[in-house]
């Protein structure tokens, strides 16, 4: 097996229910202690964390949840702008009794957890992230198209989204073999439920323009004023937000720090799930002495 033993760690938990604002979210909870959370991508849900809950839970509680539409969670029809989202991620916290948490955020999430830190820093003991959406306006060729109405709703119909989803495996994993073996299985079955297509066209339309990234989902200039201690994870060859939009992060954060991954693509928290635990783990240990 070329990932060393990394199914072993494949454990998320009992998975359980809250309701936030009226919607129902389903989350996993592993460990005890300082709370972490985690928060995927766009079109992901808890499991794509099955490399890290176990790890990480072994030194803090550590939380994952299927995003509003995402996964298995309610997916009404809503604004899902990204005000949603960090209201949201502050509803969850308070149902959950937790005051303060360190943040870790792929791509989307990453997104999301910069207007979280920004918007409530007093929610934001330390942020982590991951291969971050929002670092520039520009995004890839498929966001791009999935934004157009006339394309992605002919793909949805005509049952295009197998083909989309393997795409984006491509563009998103150096080895697109285990994200295929890991991944699109559950992403498709998911993408499968008309609601959940809906949702998720719903929410490109709020984010993304033919262009690139609509104005509120741009977050460069909302990095100066973070104040919790941040680590950026990036690795050499995404092909979805180019490593060059976390070095520029870098330079805008204060104190920010930056981990580089090679031989990866999009998604360091799987295809090097050892390394990015150890790194998380490592910095939350420094920004909590």
């Amino acid at each position: 097996m070329r990932y060393g033993g990394l199914e072993d760690l494949m454990e998320y938990g009992t998975e359980r229910y809250v309701t936030v604002n009226g919607v129902d979210i389903r989350y996993a909870v592993r460990g005890s202690g300082y709370p972490v959370l985690l928060l995927h991508g766009f079109c992901e849900f808890l499991e794509t964390w099955d490399f890290n809950l176990r790890p990480l839970g072994e030194h803090y509680r550590v939380y994952a949840m299927d995003l509003p539409g995402h996964g298995l969670s309610d997916k009404p029809y809503l604004d899902y702008s990204i005000s949603f989202f960090t209201e949201f991620v502050v509803g969850f916290m308070q149902a959950l009794g937790i005051e303060r948490a360190a943040v870790v955020g792929h791509s989307f999430g990453g997104a999301i957890s910069i207007s979280l830190a920004t918007s409530f820093p007093k929610k934001v003991d330390s942020l982590v992230l991951e291969s971050s959406f929002g670092l520039g306006r520009d995004i890839s060729l498929l966001h791009k198209l999935c934004s157009v109405p006339v394309l992605a709703e002919s793909g949805a119909k005509s049952g295009g989204a197998g083909p989309a989803l393997e795409q984006r495996v491509n563009l998103e994993f150096y080895h697109p073999d285990f994200a295929a073996r890991e991944i699109v299985g559950r992403s498709y079955s998911f993408m499968r439920m008309p609601e959940a297509r809906r949702v998720m066209l719903n929410i490109m339309h709020n984010w993304v323009e033919a262009d690139g990234l609509r104005l509120e989902a741009i977050m460069v200039d909302k990095l100066p004023l973070i104040k919790a201690p941040t680590l950026l994870i990036h690795c050499e060859q995404d092909n979805i937000h180019p490593i060059r939009l976390s070095r520029n992060a870098l330079r805008l954060i204060p104190g920010a720090r930056l981990k580089v991954f090679s031989n990866c693509g999009h998604c360091p928290h799987i295809e090097k799930a050892a390394d990015f635990n150890k790194a998380v783990i490592g910095f939350i240990e420094e920004s909590h002495v």
